[in-house]
């Protein structure tokens, strides 16, 4: 029996309807405080070292940032569908976005979606959509209301654009997945790579930045609702990487920093990175898998 799978879809290619149950279902979890529990959640697990006195902590400068933010954004969709029945996260194609002479301009950024960028004149609120200041509130590391949502794009000489495909293409051919010291200064690391802190800000990295606002602060970046479907297209990039190299396993196996190695829980949960491996096992692809499987299907089919 064939298995159904959720498909993420770009941005780009949702129809009205897709965007609309989409922002009802956060808007929702967000009147129900569940939304503010992903802003606490990942400001703690940034805030619990790895170990103790370390720069690196349970869910970024290390190997399980991709792992950890995987079943971060699955919790975040599964909640959405409790809400909304059929909403399947989508994801923010950034590099794309790099290409056009205005990014602001992008559909991720239209007032029937995230809205656009902050006002200058306003202390860079957001003015415009559904998570406009007005409208949205966010919370501080301890779930405290901390006023309106705040953006500024491209405004910080470290990153005045966005990644490029070709910065993707480069991030693609790194092996191993990751290497000791199994933090920020790990070179030869796929993971290390597309986090963004080599030659940094890159890649992950660089988008928060470029962003702006809220989401330039890393331990609450979540309050930007924009941070899922940025995450959505990191996790993306990750599955491309694990089918381009089906021979290299996740590293460390074993040895590594505690809530690293392969057999660890994710902190706070008891989800272990082993079950989070396989994105597939977890019920969901991304529409680049699919639209790959099309396409070799009529090829051989000489279409």
């Amino acid at each position: 029996m064939a298995t159904t799978y959720n498909v993420r879809k770009n941005v780009r290619d949702l129809t009205d309807r897709e965007k609309r149950d989409f922002v009802n279902a956060v808007l929702a979890l967000k009147e129900r405080g569940t939304y503010d529990r992903y802003v606490r959640w990942h400001a703690e697990a940034g805030s619990f070292q790895t170990p103790e006195g370390s720069d690196r902590n349970a869910a970024h400068m290390g190997p399980s940032f991709l792992p950890w933010h995987r079943e971060f954004i699955y919790r975040f969709e599964r909640d959405l569908q409790s809400e909304v029945q059929g909403v399947v996260l989508p994801y923010w194609d950034w590099a794309a976005d790099a290409q056009l002479s205005d990014p602001s301009a992008s559909p991720v950024w239209g007032s029937d979606f995230m809205g656009g960028n902050g006002n200058p004149n306003n202390d860079f609120l957001i003015e415009d959509g559904p998570f406009a200041a007005d409208r949205w509130t966010i919370v501080d590391e301890n779930g405290n209301a901390s006023g309106g949502l705040q953006r500024n794009f491209g405004a910080s000489e470290r990153s005045p654009t966005l990644p490029t495909e070709a910065d993707i293409r480069n991030a693609l051919e790194i092996v191993p997945y990751d290497d000791p010291p199994w933090n920020m200064n790990s070179t030869n690391s796929f993971r290390n790579y597309l986090e963004g802190f080599i030659d940094g800000p890159q890649l992950h990295n660089r988008v928060h930045v470029w962003v702006g606002g809220h989401m330039q602060f890393i331990p609450t970046a979540p309050n930007d609702p924009v941070f899922f479907l940025h995450h959505a297209n990191v996790d993306r990039i990750w599955t491309i990487w694990q089918i381009i190299h089906q021979n290299e396993p996740y590293l460390p196996i074993t040895g590594g920093p505690t809530g690293h190695n392969l057999n660890d829980s994710l902190y706070p949960w008891s989800t272990t990175i082993l079950d989070v491996i396989n994105h597939r096992d977890l019920g969901y692809v991304y529409d680049t898998e699919v639209n790959a499987v099309l396409r070799t299907r009529r090829k051989r089919a000489g279409a």
